[in-house]
């Protein structure tokens, strides 16, 4: 198997971490270089010290209104002075040489002002990207450090001057950050307290059997966050995957149709099993499309997305079921809110004007878990004891498609796996199992005009 097929991202969390703002006022040096002309000329005054113009129009071969151009632009710019008929390097002219490189091209330096907002987060104290996002509670927390409020303005100067560098690659993402240099600070002043986001990935690695969490907005130098991407993998796996159940299997195939995956339900831990599976991923069949990773992930829902826009309408009116599985570890990124908007705005675009959302979960949910997503569903409710396997999950769309996973166990972690349904007789069999009141024993968690209220 190819390290390509062997790594494959499958889910993704976004940690919440404590920070603090610090305002820094600083000055910083940018470095570019001169027009192709202008620096063959500052080329040869350096050599020559001086030269008549005439003699210079004729080495470039320019007409005398072009080298009159070129001469009184450098010398408004003070880069070069008249002596007679003669030109030569102005001490503003001699002064770029001294800052270029080995091969002797000259450079501008600009000094200008740079007042920025930077965070530095209470674990780690590194300087992490702002990102925009209000304190959200189904987001990962991760605990501060003991004392790390007693966080100095002469901390964050001295973190500033040392990792300006990654400062201009990572936070700031200057155009060319390497030609940027700090000039030097003049104050720090210290801020509010505030959260900050840490997004990571998950990435199932099928020649260890494993599920990696990976920090691609940490840049290359991993080490120097090191406490941070700890606390981050301590807290993830302090959540719960979803309960394996028996019947998983056969609720599976009598939802999708496929039976293929049956090896697999009943045998995660086997590289095998997972090899047979991933064949199939992608190749559309009669009724459903084989799929990896989590709902909301951008190449499953893409394709829902697509059936959405493309569906005949039978109503303006769309009432969308999103059933969790058990455990605290799904929907544990912005991921989910941004699924949602994706799935109005395409079903706006269908021509389906109101868009109704309904979060259901199966009866072993923790209460503690069971509203973190409140504010993005209308309703929420509980399935019956024992109406669905746990680890099940459904994002349905009726009468276009529904998404529908397994989550297998992979040591602490769980990794989504399932297909895309649109063979229409399935998708009512799925509606009917879905639907609220259907048997007995659902039970309303939120109402409607409660989640509106909320917002």
């Amino acid at each position: 198997m190819s390290a390509e097929t062997s790594r494959i991202e499958i889910d993704a969390v976004d940690f919440q971490i404590s920070c603090r703002r610090f305002t820094i006022r600083a000055s910083v040096t940018n470095d570019r270089q001169l027009p192709v002309v202008d620096e063959f000329v500052l080329r040869l005054l350096a050599v020559l010290e001086r030269m008549q113009v005439t003699r210079l129009r004729a080495w470039f071969g320019f007409s005398a209104a072009e080298i009159e151009t070129i001469l009184l632009d450098m010398g408004r710019n003070k880069y070069v002075e008249f002596d007679g008929d003669e030109v030569m390097l102005a001490p503003a002219g001699r002064e770029l040489f001294r800052s270029a490189d080995d091969g002797g091209v000259p450079h501008i330096v600009e000094v200008t002002p740079l007042v920025e907002t930077v965070w530095f987060d209470l674990v780690s104290r590194n300087m992490v990207p702002r990102s925009r996002t209000l304190n959200t509670n189904y987001l990962v927390q991760l605990a501060e450090q003991p004392n790390a409020r007693e966080f100095p303005e002469a901390f964050a100067r001295q973190a500033f001057e040392e990792n300006f560098r990654d400062y201009a690659k990572r936070i700031r993402r200057f155009p060319e950050p390497d030609k940027v240099n700090l000039y030097s600070i003049s104050e720090v002043e210290g801020g509010a307290y505030g959260y900050q986001l840490l997004p990571a990935r998950l990435v199932l690695d099928t020649d260890r059997m494993t599920v990696r969490t990976t920090f691609l907005e940490l840049g290359d130098d991993i080490a120097a966050f090191q406490k941070l991407t700890v606390a981050a993998n301590d807290a993830w796996q302090a959540a719960s995957s979803p309960e394996v159940t028996l019947t998983t299997a056969t609720e599976f195939e009598r939802m999708t149709g496929c039976a293929d995956m049956a090896r697999l339900i009943h045998t995660p831990s086997e590289a095998e099993s997972w090899i047979h599976a991933l064949v199939a991923i992608g190749q559309e069949r009669a009724g459903f499309i084989p799929t990896i990773g989590a709902c909301y992930m951008a190449s499953n829902l893409g394709k829902l997305v697509d059936r959405i826009e493309s569906s005949e309408l039978s109503s303006d009116k769309l009432e969308l079921t999103w059933l969790r599985p058990s455990g605290s570890t799904w929907g544990r990124t912005l991921r989910v809110a941004e699924a949602l908007q994706q799935i109005r705005t395409a079903s706006r675009n269908a021509g389906r004007s109101e868009v109704r959302t309904i979060q259901a979960m199966p009866r072993s949910t923790r209460k503690s878990v069971r509203t973190q997503h409140r504010r993005l569903f209308e309703r929420g409710v509980l399935l019956p004891p024992g109406h669905l396997p746990a680890n099940l999950e459904v994002l349905l769309v009726p009468g276009v498609a529904a998404m529908v996973n397994v989550h297998l166990r992979m040591g602490q972690h769980s990794v989504p796996v399932g297909c895309i349904v649109t063979d229409p007789k399935r998708l009512s069999q799925i509606v009917e199992r879905l639907a609220p009141g259907s048997t007995a024993g659902w039970q309303e968690v939120w109402q409607p005009a409660k989640a509106e209220g909320q917002r």
